[in-house]
């Protein structure tokens, strides 16, 4: 069995909600609208014209970045992989509704409320939650193989875990701490799901005129490089170390890349938005090891981490996957293009104001981001809520 799957039932569930049907109807539609919203927030709190009763400004964004919206987005994806690899639903119905309402109630609340007890265990529930709908079917159907996403999705958990424990000063530690190993373990699981997709998509999507000679084991040579590279960096002090690690990753993952090149992918907008995302996770790690030595401030690898990884490889994930569970050819429209590109110019302007910090340059990159957020939802959200385009399961 490979390690991940995409295709689809072939049967209409009847009187079944469509929107509720499967999780990346739900986490990709809301998911979207709540990024763009986050960061125009942020615009204004960093701007001094939104007071809210955070503990800290920064740590609040970077918290809402991973775990309002890039976990939302790995949850859509999740949700929806394990169904086809087992055969078995995930959440879906009333049950999906309540994942979604546990994962969405804490965002609103936190710019609301003081921080409390009760809104941190609130945060806190979703992912063992999402990690129980996960491996219920799994083990049921002795999917064993992808058990791996679980301990990762319990990483997460921890992280958040000591995220909440340091805003409460129960722990000698700095919220940004736990907050950096989460975005890297975001970069892993983008990494092992990109290595493991990836030359599938090439290769249909240059109908077989680019012969990828990635394999499946790719994906777990990189997860082992991966969590090796981010434990490892996390208890060793010497800087020499720590960049050798981060630029042998970097290595790891150009070598992969490098496999699964040609011509024709470059013409399709829909393949190259995702090979530029992948090719930046090396560029990221380059950075992080430019940064042990202060050659590049350390906000230039965390927001090419967030911006040309995460964002890019999101918007064009989602649309990809929208359209082909939807049951719509895999075109893409001026919308989808306008996406890809204005995340495209978040990326160039994030950067630029790490390297020359501006207010119109931060203005600026969060405008983009936030409208290229906001084309998917116009584009996708009509297929999110109506039922598949061929009449397979919703």
């Amino acid at each position: 069995m490979s390690l991940i799957q995409l295709q689809e039932p072939t049967t209409q569930r009847p009187g079944q909600s469509v929107f509720f049907s499967i999780g990346f109807r739900p986490f990709f539609a809301v998911g979207s609208l709540l990024g763009a919203a986050l960061m125009i927030v942020w615009v204004f709190i960093y701007r001094g014209q939104l007071q809210l009763p955070l503990v800290n400004m920064f740590s609040w964004h970077a918290h809402e970045m991973i775990y309002a919206y890039g976990i939302a987005i790995v949850a859509g994806f999740l949700l929806t992989a394990v169904r086809n690899w087992t055969g078995l639903d995930t959440a879906r119905g009333p049950l999906l509704m309540a994942l979604v309402l546990l994962w969405f109630l804490p965002r609103p609340l936190a710019i609301m409320l003081p921080p409390s007890l009760y809104l941190s265990v609130l945060d806190l529930a979703f992912i063992p939650c999402l990690a129980l709908c996960l491996a219920i079917p799994m083990i049921k159907s002795r999917n064993w193989r992808n058990l791996l996403f679980i301990p990762i999705l319990l990483a997460f958990f921890v992280c958040n875990l000591l995220y909440h424990l340091a805003i409460h000063q129960q722990l000698a530690l700095a919220p940004s701490q736990p907050l950096l190993f989460a975005l890297e373990l975001l970069l892993m699981l983008i990494t092992i799901i990109g290595a493991r997709v990836m030359p599938m998509f090439t290769r249909n999507g240059t109908q077989g005129a680019v012969q990828p000679t990635g394999f499946a084991q790719q994906a777990l040579w990189l997860l082992a490089a991966g969590a090796s590279q981010l434990l490892l960096a996390n208890v060793i002090d010497a800087l020499l170390p720590k960049a050798l690690l981060a630029l042998a990753f970097s290595l790891l993952i150009l070598y992969s890349w490098w496999g699964w090149q040609g011509k024709a992918l470059w013409r399709n907008p829909m393949l190259w938005v995702l090979h530029l995302a992948y090719i930046g996770i090396a560029i990221t790690y380059v950075l992080k090891a430019a940064s042990y030595y202060a050659l590049v401030p350390a906000s230039l690898w965390i927001h090419s981490a967030g911006v040309l990884c995460v964002g890019l490889m999101t918007v064009g994930f989602m649309g990809r996957v929208s359209l082909g569970h939807s049951g719509r050819s895999l075109h893409c429209s001026r919308l989808m293009l306008a996406s890809y590109v204005f995340m495209l110019a978040a990326v160039i302007l994030r950067l630029a104001a790490g390297l020359h910090p501006t207010m119109p340059l931060w203005d600026s990159a969060a405008l983009c981001w936030s409208l290229a957020l906001l084309c998917f939802a116009v584009e996708f959200i009509p297929y999110l809520v109506s039922p598949r385009a061929d009449g397979k399961a919703p």
